[in-house]
């Protein structure tokens, strides 16, 4: 059904009317006000607020700018069907930031838009922003819709180029507090942290914090995902395997997606996905069926379940509750852990297509983007690894002990010599889990235990020489002078010229 409404910009819509505007010398331009979503919702455009289901994320038409709300129904009409329910919310904010005056004359407002607009790429927005905006922009003035000008798209907007958002991809592989991957301290903590708590003393929020992380942890899953589980999706094999049904959340393009994968996981987290069951059966009294969501809507001042996907915002809150439950002090979340994975994968030289596959990207252009910018961070890294390296490895913080005197049998760590054979390097004398990646982290640890009987420089130079033919001797250089190669060189030149 095609709106037919005549109205100037300025005047107010009664919300119930069907709408097609027409402004001054302008033509016509016309959108469906009931089309139906990507998830296979009616949308009424009439109204003031639409509602997106399964998200649950509001449309607000009534805090756009007056003169620009049926740009913003027609272009939600004709986006609908192209994009997802989130692309569609940020769209609606991308329309909020053209905030329009409500005295200016209609006949300066094509004025005043493309003002703003300078205004906008000029700042320090984001660049998928940007992005929005011009295509936003650019669509109006494929259609002709009024204050869109032709000549401002094609002489200015079609001609900026903006890149990708500042820092994209550098914190999968570097340490940026409470953003990258997990330090290798915070994961320490963590892991021995998951291993210490009992999930049924925890609330339902702060188990259902447990279980979104848990599976960021084993699996890399965004928070679209943990989202869109199901118990349904926990699946046990013939032979006692468990795999979880993950649906694909694809990351270039906006398009909902239906495609799934099977993922094996661990025993501990099907484990928590079967106390995540049995907690919402205790809640409500009776057994629930597989088609519940994982991650329900809870409400903890009535004790009400409702089986309904939560918002995205709901699974930073129950993240956040976990953390606070078990008293971690840095921030821990899907995405942290995601990239934490994805570090993981990329320092032990996983192949890029592998890595894509696990980490469930569609191409490898945005996994590229890490592996380039690595040479580029390196080479920004090498001035303070200089300056730090002294003051980090004067000291060896570790002891050199014969075989025999190792403080912890059955911890030995092993690094491959010329010949490719394991020779045992020394022990590790930690009590607790460690996440460290031996044995070149080890070399950097305290509890380090170093055999006195092993050529230890024979071992540093075949990693070096491992590194160089992985990577090429220019970038080799760089990741050479990473703490864990210092200190392992460090303490090899020591360890020959007899100072240990």
């Amino acid at each position: 059904m095609i709106a037919e409404v005549l109205a100037m910009p300025t005047k107010k819509l009664d919300k119930n009317d069907i709408m097609l505007v027409q402004i001054d010398q302008h033509q016509q331009f016309a959108y469906d006000p009931y089309p139906v979503s990507q998830s296979g919702q009616r949308l009424d455009l009439t109204q003031s607020k639409v509602v997106l289901e399964p998200e649950r994320e509001t449309l607000f038409f009534d805090k756009i700018s007056p003169q620009l709300r049926e740009h913003a129904r027609a272009w939600i009409s004709y986006a609908c069907h192209i994009y997802s329910n989130y692309a569609l919310f940020s769209h609606q904010h991308c329309w909020r930031l053209l905030n329009i005056p409500d005295d200016i004359a209609a006949e300066d407002i094509a004025e005043k838009m493309q003002e703003i607009y300078r205004e906008l790429m000029s700042s320090e927005r984001s660049a998928s922003t940007k992005s929005i905006l011009r295509m936003m922009y650019k669509w109006c003035v494929e259609e002709g819709h009024p204050y869109f000008d032709e000549d401002f798209y094609d002489y200015y907007l079609a001609s900026i180029k903006f890149g990708t958002d500042e820092g994209k991809g550098l914190d999968v592989i570097m340490e940026i507090p409470d953003r990258g991957p997990l330090t290798i301290k915070e994961e320490r903590i963590f892991i021995s942290t998951l291993n210490a708590i009992s999930p049924e003393t925890l609330t339902t929020y702060a188990l259902q914090g447990l279980v979104s992380l848990k599976c960021a942890q084993v699996l890399g899953m965004r928070n679209i995902q943990v989202m869109r589980l199901k118990f349904s999706d926990l699946q046990l094999s013939d032979k006692g395997a468990y795999t979880l049904k993950v649906l694909r959340a694809k990351q270039r393009g906006q398009a909902n997606n239906n495609v799934y994968k099977i993922r094996p996981i661990t025993k501990t987290l099907a484990r928590l996905l079967s106390l995540m069951k049995a907690r919402y059966e205790d809640i409500l009294g009776t057994k629930i069926t597989d088609d519940w969501p994982v991650i329900s809507e809870y409400y903890s001042v009535r004790d009400e379940l409702v089986k309904q996907q939560v918002k995205i915002t709901k699974m930073t809150y129950i993240t956040n509750l976990f953390r606070m439950a078990v008293g971690l002090d840095f921030k821990v979340t899907n995405r942290r852990l995601r990239k934490t994975f994805c570090s993981r994968l990329i320092a032990k030289g996983t192949p890029m297509s592998v890595v894509a596959e696990l980490m469930d990207h569609s191409d490898l252009q945005q996994l590229e983007v890490y592996y380039r910018q690595s040479h580029t961070v390196a080479k920004k890294l090498d001035d303070v690894l200089r300056s730090e390296a002294m003051d980090i490895l004067d000291a060896f913080a570790g002891k050199v002990v014969t075989p025999d005197n190792a403080s912890k049998r059955g911890q030995g760590i092993f690094a491959p010599s010329k010949n490719l054979n394991l020779v045992q390097i020394g022990s590790c004398g930690s009590a607790t889990p460690c996440s460290l990646q031996p044995p070149l982290s080890c070399y950097n640890c305290s509890s380090l235990e170093a055999f006195e009987d092993v050529d230890h420089k024979a071992i540093v130079d075949t990693m070096v020489e491992e590194v160089k033919t992985a990577f090429g001797d220019a970038h080799a250089i760089n990741i050479l002078q990473h703490k864990n190669f210092l200190a392992a060189r460090k303490f090899a030149d020591m360890f020959d010229r007899g100072e240990l």
